[in-house]
């Protein structure tokens, strides 16, 4: 009964042991393995870096090795900031892909709108006011340019006035009368006529319009004055 019970013991310390070997075994191939890859990164590397340094010669750069080993030893020492900086540029290109699409519609209703502006004719009535300016600015000198630009508060006041609705009509009625006169073919009117058209309303009602507008006028021109 001893006996067994010692083979037992023995046999599993045995198990134990080619477990162990077994491992120790497996350990010793990876670190063969890792120090086969290791030398042949090291071979490669150095094959690589003599072909860039042949190119460099031949290509007329000059390769500093100090400054070299300097950057890499840089590049080791802020791996951290580089981390950082690869996040910072994926979390860029992240947010240009979520942005493309509206930047993409913005263009297309921008196009779509400046379309729009030119069906409407906005831009043939820029391109006609710039022509407007350009004949202004060749039939005049600058000393009567400066002169409109000295009395602009005046001239705004002017168009100011001429917005107002009741004006508006005035000129315009002005304009219709002017349009429907034939200044060629004029009616020659005699003192009795004359007399005779005073008479009726509507010249009684313009006589007495001319005279409230050049009283008017005088007066404004007074206190403007």
């Amino acid at each position: 009964m001893a006996n067994e019970e010692i083979q037992k013991q023995i046999d599993e310390i045995n198990r134990k042991l080619d477990l162990l070997l077994e491992d120790a075994s497996v350990r010793k191939q990876n670190q063969e393995a890792l120090n086969d890859l290791a030398d042949d990164i090291s071979l490669i590397s150095k094959e690589a870096f003599k072909y860039l340094v042949n190119d460099l010669d031949n290509a007329g750069v000059e390769l500093d090795s100090d400054a070299l080993r300097c950057l890499i030893i840089k590049s080791i020492r802020n791996l951290a900031n580089l981390g950082r900086m690869i996040d910072t540029i994926e979390s860029i290109n992240d947010l240009l892909l979520d942005v493309e699409p509206i930047l993409r519609q913005i263009g297309l209703d921008g196009i779509r709108k400046l379309n729009e502006i030119e069906q409407k004719g906005y831009f043939d009535l820029i391109n006609q006011f710039a022509v407007s300016v350009d004949k202004i600015m060749s039939r005049y000198s600058r000393e009567e340019i400066n002169k409109i630009s000295d009395n602009i508060v005046i001239i705004a006041d002017i168009i100011i006035n001429l917005t107002n609705k009741q004006t508006l009509k005035k000129v315009h009625a002005v304009s219709v009368a002017l349009k429907e006169l034939d200044l060629n073919n004029i009616e020659e009117v005699s003192v009795w006529k004359l007399l005779f058209r005073l008479n009726r309303p509507e010249v009684k009602k313009s006589i007495g319009f001319l005279m409230a507008f050049l009283e008017k006028l005088n007066n404004t021109e007074t206190e403007i004055n």
